[in-house]
């Protein structure tokens, strides 16, 4: 039976629609941004929902991935990683911006207030090796290594677990090794020990530089010719106290010093002279003798009536103060007589040279260890 031609005409027409439709529905193009882009070739799978790729992926990609000749791949090759959409791709076992993991960025420690040259934890001490000048610390510089950040240190300095860099030789709370800490107001770092202030670590041993004539002002430095007894740090040709006094005044700034020159006396003595303004050359006792006397002010040990180059001499105390003479007297006044006493304290009665050693008239005094 044939159809009318009008029935034939609508069904080509209807087919070819349909045709149509399908062509338009199946050339959709997406650019592809996986491999470097073909613009104008159709992709032919589904859309990965970010990009889309000759082949496509059987479903959308996680969002740190792209779909790539239809499989989902890393954004980036192992052991890098994609941090942010827009970033690179980063190694974070080195990158100390995202040092293990994205966004983990390595720094140094806060300094804070901490000072230079802090060997020394008391500025009013005056004997410190002369290191308070020096830097002690650094901030180091920032890196990531295996993951783990750190702190790069300037040569011969040490990063402690705060995120600085310590010298450890000398500074004071990280002596020797970090979290090791010198006592605070009595002890400074010294070649990476904690030795009391006016020592040094020498040879082994905190040693006195302040006095030992063979490591005077310095570990090695040895005194000798003409100069050969140290007493604060430098080499000289004696110890010498000397003082002036004012009569009927306590000798109250004169006893420390008096002190002092007594502790300093650490040598082998030859010669010991008492001597002031009313007698210059004053009386001397050489030999052994001399050495008994000096070790005996040093000791606060008694000497008794010493017969020393023609006069006699005493150590001993008196009203708790310890005295010299050598005008053969103990705890008595002599006039003119030889004494020195600077810790005595009443009356001013700190003694006198060649003059009333009870109240005698104001004057300076010296005793001298060589």
């Amino acid at each position: 039976m044939r159809r009318p031609l009008f029935a034939s005409l609508a069904l080509a027409f209807t087919a070819s629609a349909v045709i149509a439709a399908c062509a338009t529905a199946t050339t959709t193009s997406y650019p592809d941004v996986s491999d470097g882009g073909d613009a104008g070739v159709p992709d032919t799978g589904t859309k990965d929902g970010t990009t889309g790729n000759d082949g496509g992926c059987a479903k959308p990609c996680a969002a740190d991935q792209v779909c790539s000749n239809g499989i989902c791949k890393a954004q980036c090759d192992a052991p890098l990683v994609k941090c942010g959409d827009a970033g690179a791709c980063i190694d974070t076992t080195t990158d100390k911006t995202h040092c293990g993991t994205c966004g983990t960025v390595c720094t140094t420690g806060d300094a804070g207030g901490l000072q230079p040259g802090s060997n020394n934890p008391d500025a009013g001490i005056p004997f410190d090796g002369g290191y308070d000048g020096g830097a002690g610390w650094s901030l180091g510089t920032p890196g990531c290594g295996k993951s783990v950040c750190a702190v790069a240190c300037p040569q011969g300095m040490t990063a402690c677990t705060d995120g600085i860099c310590y010298d450890t030789q000398n500074f004071h709370d990280n002596c020797g090794s970090c979290g090791t800490a010198c006592a605070a107001n009595s002890e400074w770092c010294t070649q990476g020990h904690c030795c009391g202030v006016g020592t040094a670590y020498c040879n082994g041993a905190c040693t006195d530089v302040l006095t030992s004539p063979t490591n005077c002002g310095g570990c090695g430095i040895t005194c000798g010719g003409g100069t050969p007894f140290c007493s604060a740090g430098t080499c000289i040709a004696g110890v010498t106290f000397s003082q002036s006094f004012t009569q009927s005044q306590i000798a109250t700034a004169q006893c420390p010093v008096w002190t002092a020159f007594r502790a300093s006396l650490t040598g082998t003595y030859s010669s010991i002279t008492i001597a002031g303004s009313n007698d210059l050359v004053g009386r001397t006792c050489t030999g052994a003798g001399a050495n008994t006397l000096c070790q005996a002010l040093h000791n606060g040990t008694v000497v008794s009536a010493l017969s020393c180059s023609g006069n006699t001499w005493n150590v001993d105390t008196c009203a708790g103060s310890l005295k010299i003479t050598a005008d053969g007297a103990a705890c008595t006044c002599k006039t003119p007589g030889y004494a020195v006493r600077p810790c005595l304290a009443s009356n001013g009665d700190w003694g006198g040279v060649n003059t009333a050693t009870c109240n005698g008239p104001s004057q300076t005094m010296t005793v001298t260890c060589k």
